[in-house]
């Protein structure tokens, strides 16, 4: 979902921890609809576990 033009992600995870991440480069896979190609790109956004949850919010980019 789209959220002040940064991605904002929710997932299922199988740990119980607590966690919150800056990230600057963190590689994630991205699935593009167009082409059906998965490749992994980095994520730069703030990233928070919870116990079975994840959640992401910022923006995936490519390099130049």
């Amino acid at each position: 979902m789209l959220l002040f033009n940064k991605h904002l992600n929710i997932d299922f995870r199988n740990g119980v921890g607590f966690d919150l991440e800056f990230a600057d480069s963190k590689p994630v896979w991205v699935y593009n609809v167009n082409t059906d190609e998965t490749t992994a790109m980095p994520f730069e956004g703030v990233v928070v576990l919870l116990p079975f949850v994840l959640i992401s919010y910022g923006m995936v980019y490519d390099y130049e």
